[in-house]
């Protein structure tokens, strides 16, 4: 899961970082720092990022902590990354970085669910979409089948008409 906020440690490396929590450990039970440095240099060239593992997370962007996000789900072998409202904080060109990374999961078979209330984004991404109100599944449908109107009015539970209605002033 990659949450709305992030969940880093600014002052460690990026290799850290990647594999807080669960380090890995040599026969003698010490910290494995050559296998992290690989399995962290292999995955930065898996997924074409040009950031030294040593390099401490306080100095990127909101988006390439973000792309470090994708790669420690990743790096789990998730076959399912969750994002609550990714693009809360990154600018329009990261955006696009991002919709690239996410193709290019879904083109190796990672389901992604995307939570975002920016609905030209999930129209623009998704296969399906599943409308949540108050914690219930309200409906899910392929996204071709769903336009704006239908997805907001199954949001609030009612047709969205005259939301500015005219009102008669008294001559």
């Amino acid at each position: 899961m990659i949450a709305q906020e992030l969940n880093y440690v600014p002052e460690m490396s990026i290799e850290e970082n990647l594999f807080l929590g669960r380090l890995p450990v040599n026969k003698i039970g010490k910290i494995d720092w050559r296998k992290v440095r690989k399995e962290t240099l292999r995955f930065l060239e898996q997924e074409k990022l040009p950031y030294d593992p040593e390099q401490k997370l306080k100095t990127l962007t909101v988006s390439d902590i973000q792309m470090l996000e994708i790669i420690k789900a990743i790096s789990n072998n998730a076959d399912i990354v969750i994002m609550d409202e990714p693009t809360s904080a990154i600018t329009n060109r990261e955006v696009e970085v991002l919709f690239e990374k996410i193709a290019e999961l879904k083109s190796r078979g990672v389901s992604i669910i995307y939570i975002s209330h920016k609905m030209e984004e999930v129209f623009r991404i998704a296969d399906d979409i599943t409308v949540l109100r108050d914690g219930t599944v309200v409906e899910t449908h392929p996204a071709s089948e769903l336009d704006l109107d239908t997805v907001i009015a199954l949001m609030v539970g009612r047709k969205m008409e005259n939301v500015y209605p005219k009102e008669e002033v008294p001559v």
